[in-house]
Formats: C-alpha cells, structure tokens, sequence
C-alpha cells in the first residue's frame, strides 16, 4: 500500500513542478507564442505573443500546384494550366492587405496581363480547359485523377475548347488536331 501511495505522491509533484510547462509557460516564466485565430477561425494568419499580446502576421507566399495563389498558408488545387497563371508569375505581387489578408496586388501590369483579350474557351463562352492535365473542355472545373497520355498535348497545342451548335462544350474538330490526336495514340 505504502509503494501506491509513494507512486502517487511522486507523479503529483513532478505533475505540480511540470504544471507552468504544460500550461505554456517557458523556463523564463512566459508564455509561449501560440497561433492567432483569424475572421474565419484559421490558426495560420500570425502568431500571438501571450505575454505581449501583439499579433505578428505570417507572410504571405505564393502557392497552389501552378502558382497561382497567394496565401498565408499553403494551398494544395488540382495541378492544371492556365495562361493567366503566367501572369501571376511575371507581374504579381503576393502581400497583404489592409485588412490583413493576403491577396495578389493589383498593378497595372497584371490587370494589363489578365484583362487581354479572351481566347475561345474563355469565360466569354462560358467553356474551360479542366482537368488535371488539361484534357477536358467543359462547362465547368472537373477534378480528374493526374495521369499523363501524349494525346493531351495536342488538346494543348491545338485544340480549341467551345461550344458547339447544340450548346454543349468540346474541343473543335479540326484536321490538324485529328491528325495529332492520331500519331500520339498511335492509331
């Protein structure tokens, strides 16, 4: 009986001696910076010093499979190319904002890049290229598994994403993409 007891008064003062430890506290007696809680109940847009009670934001970075979002965290999208992601890359500018997020800033020269004019398949016609590796010319974004076939370059290089006369969105049929479409399936 007197070796539970002995157990027990043991771990209750190591528990006492570790209690400002595990409250957060460091060996000089402050607190731990622990994540700030944003708007939206995220952990990751800054750091708050419990002792200071200041918020130091993260920085901002750019993420996402192609590059094209700016984030104070990483984002994981489907890994798909879009012509506007060049310009995110060549004219953006990943910062925050005034009310703290983060976001691309909007300069003249990547308004200038993303406002050119709209290739078929654009928004105008309401068709996008979707899919993982650009195969897919639908009405709407399509999550697809991310396998590669050669045939889908030529849907790149020459494929045209549009509505047809029914209304329904597809690649154009041209020669010159039948052709291709041909010698990289081996057909």
């Amino acid at each position: 009986m007197k070796l539970f007891t002995t157990r027990h008064g043991f771990a209750f003062t190591l528990l006492l001696l570790c209690a400002p430890l595990l409250a957060g506290a460091n060996a000089a007696g402050r607190s731990h910076e622990v994540p700030a809680i944003d708007d939206e109940g995220s952990a990751s847009a800054g750091v708050v010093s419990a002792a200071a009670g200041r918020i130091k934001p993260r920085p901002c970075m750019v993420t996402g499979c192609s590059g094209q979002i700016c984030a104070s965290e990483p984002v994981y999208t489907t890994c798909e190319w879009r012509e506007e992601y060049a310009c995110y890359g060549e004219h953006g500018i990943c910062e925050r904002d005034a009310s703290g997020r983060c976001g691309w800033r909007e300069t003249p020269e990547l308004e200038a890049c993303l406002g050119g004019g709209e290739a078929p398949g654009g928004p105008s016609d309401g068709c996008v290229v979707t899919g993982c590796s650009g195969q897919i010319c639908a009405s709407d974004h399509v999550i697809t598994t991310c396998e590669w076939r050669e045939e889908y370059a030529c849907y790149g290089k020459l494929g045209v994403c549009e509505r047809d006369a029914s209304g329904a969105c597809g690649w154009r049929d041209t020669p010159e993409l039948d052709a291709c479409l041909e010698s990289a399936s081996g057909i």
